[in-house]
């Protein structure tokens, strides 16, 4: 991470316009892959102005352009871009083959997760067999305040900063201090998470951490979850999920996390 310099303000000026235009950028999806000037104001909460000023400056870059139908769409900088992203933050081959086969067992969707903030964000999938299943995808940022995931990478995070970690997940993400501290304290006894219904009505969640392995230790610790609807998340069926996916976890530490995690 990078700091600050001593003395500026997190919303000095430069960091705020840099804030400014990660909005802009981010209000275009596969989706919504051209929109216009009134569709940023309303997506990014920003004047018209102000909008209207980052458009400019990011498409001098080639990062946005206008088009003569007056919309707005990304522009031809972000292709070199997008493709070292993508090679920054793809799951190894033999990692993800790992992750499809405990699918393919299991029945559930796999994710990889790391903390980005007071978010997590999944940085690898492997979706379920099963017509209903679990349904998030690589880059999907989810809140820090409910599910196994979370759980278990704040268990990992120093007890000393997360208090402090924690009420900023609050304040950005709402939740229940004690609630969160309480399904931590569990990850942290067990080694593991388990939770029903906390994100998402039916669906559960069973996490656990990839371990670090000999030589280089990734520069985020990450975890590995199964997710799917409660109905098969049964008793009888936790404890073989726990050994299936810490027997995965262990695997894909050997094989490797995306190279953007070294």
């Amino acid at each position: 991470m990078v700091s600050t310099p001593a003395g500026e303000s997190v919303d000095g000026g430069g960091i705020r316009a840099v804030s400014r235009a990660w909005r802009v950028l981010r209000a275009f999806t596969p989706e919504r892959m051209s929109l216009t000037l009134a569709d940023l104001v309303r997506e990014t909460g920003l004047p018209r102005t102000t909008v209207l000023r980052l458009v400019d400056t990011l498409a001098a870059e080639n990062l946005l352009e206008s088009g003569a139908d007056g919309r707005i769409r990304v522009g031809t900088s972000l292709i070199a871009f997008a493709a070292f992203a993508d090679a920054a933050w793809t799951v190894p081959p033999a990692s993800l083959a790992r992750m499809q086969a405990l699918a393919a067992e299991t029945g559930e969707t796999v994710s990889l997760y790391v903390r980005d903030g007071v978010r997590r964000v999944v940085v690898g999938q492997a979706p379920s067999p099963n017509t209903l299943r679990h349904a998030v995808q690589p880059g999907d940022e989810l809140p820090m305040s409910v599910g196994s995931a979370a759980y278990v990478l704040l268990s990992l995070e120093p007890a000393a900063e997360l208090d402090g970690l924690v009420a900023r997940i609050v304040a950005e993400s709402g939740g229940d201090p004690e609630a969160i501290g309480a399904g931590v304290a569990a990850a942290r006894e067990r080694g593991w998470s388990l939770t029903h219904g906390q994100r998402e009505a039916g669906n559960s969640g069973l996490a656990v951490p990839v371990p670090s392995p000999g030589g280089r230790p990734p520069a985020r610790t990450t975890v590995l979850a199964l997710g799917g609807p409660t109905v098969r998340f049964t008793e009888d069926r936790i404890q073989g999920f726990v050994h299936a996916v810490r027997r995965c976890a262990e695997d894909i530490a050997r094989t490797g996390l995306p190279p953007a995690l070294y």
